[in-house]
């Protein structure tokens, strides 16, 4: 069989949370994506299945919060015999044993601890940031590999070093930085909005504490090339470029594609993925058609492809508008 699925998919298990963070962007949250019924565990060890046969090589298990999904360690248990396997959870429901489970298969996890001061007003919980501390302290002495995941937002920016170097002394191994992003239940708060000088110096920020620490670190939101110098970090990887629909796609909990978990679009039903090629939604992200006029005539376009386009599309209505960042600029 020849494959047109990204190596990647992110499952969303489930549409339920037990946060409430104020920067989410999953689209059901805004209205944007109306939930259906969730998959089984049988359908999901279906779908495992076949998309390990046409060349997926690694699940991300998310929601929501996957570990609210019942059957969740059975399907990551399934998937594990077939594929790498990563866990992307808030940390609130995470307990040693998921953590030892976790090592024993070699599942990578990645918590999200978005702030210290600023943990619980991010996240309008009552989880303490403290449990999440010693969950990444738990899963080092387990052997169980983690990442520290920080959506920065205006909220968190001032205590980023802070944050940073909390998680990594009490256990994590590596950083995954996202910029907050207008979408979800995020769309409610764009006071949480970055500009380009604050994402530059979130980048700066996170580069002086992996430095320190000796650890690496990915800027997982795709940047413009024309705010941020990419090379000049070693130990923070920026990606400049968009993933969705050619590295990674999203399987979402009533089973309908996306072309990443920004996108409120849904696609075809996870089982006739074959017929991808028909949805021009997808083509515009497999043939990277959807760049803003202001990146034409640009040398770097082709690689840049003008920052998150499903975000360009929440904020500016258009998968074809500026990044929301320069958006920003502009109307500053």
């Amino acid at each position: 069989m020849t494959t047109l699925l990204p190596s990647v998919a992110v499952l969303e298990m489930t549409y339920r949370c037990n946060h409430a963070c104020r920067f989410c962007s999953c689209p059901w949250f805004a209205g944007m994506l109306k939930p259906g019924p969730e998959m089984e565990v049988d359908e999901w060890k279906r779908l495992i299945e076949m998309y390990a046969s046409a060349g997926v090589t690694q699940f991300s298990f998310t929601g929501g919060e996957a570990l609210l999904k019942d059957g969740c360690l059975e399907l990551m248990d399934f998937a594990s015999k077939r594929a790498q396997v990563g866990l992307l959870s808030n940390g609130r429901a995470m307990t040693e044993d998921v953590l030892r489970f976790c090592a024993e298969r070699g599942i990578h996890v990645l918590m999200s601890m978005p702030g210290l001061r600023s943990f619980a007003a991010n996240t309008d919980s009552d989880t303490s940031v403290e449990h999440i501390l010693s969950m990444f302290g738990k899963a080092h002495e387990l052997g169980c590999a983690t990442t520290v995941g920080i959506a920065v937002t205006k909220l968190n920016l001032p205590e980023l070093y802070e944050t940073i170097s909390a998680a990594l002394v009490a256990g994590a191994d590596s950083l995954l930085l996202n910029r907050f992003l207008p979408g979800g239940r995020g769309l409610s708060h764009p006071e949480l909005m970055l500009t380009a000088d604050d994402v530059r110096h979130a980048a700066d920020v996170a580069e002086e504490v992996l430095s320190r620490a000796k650890r690496r670190g990915h800027f997982g939101t795709e940047l413009p090339t024309c705010m941020i110098d990419a090379e000049k970090y070693e130990y923070l990887n920026v990606t400049t470029g968009c993933s969705a629909a050619t590295d990674f796609f999203t399987v979402g909990p009533n089973g309908r594609i996306r072309v990443c978990n920004h996108s409120p679009v849904e696609l075809v039903k996870w089982d006739e993925w074959e017929r991808l090629p028909e949805c021009e939604e997808w083509m515009h992200y497999v043939r990277h058609d959807y760049l803003p006029k202001m990146c034409d005539g640009c040398d770097k376009a082709a690689k840049c492809l003008g920052g998150c386009r499903e975000a360009a599309r929440v904020f500016g209505g258009s998968p074809t508008a500026p990044d929301p960042v320069l958006e920003m600029n502009e109307r500053r």
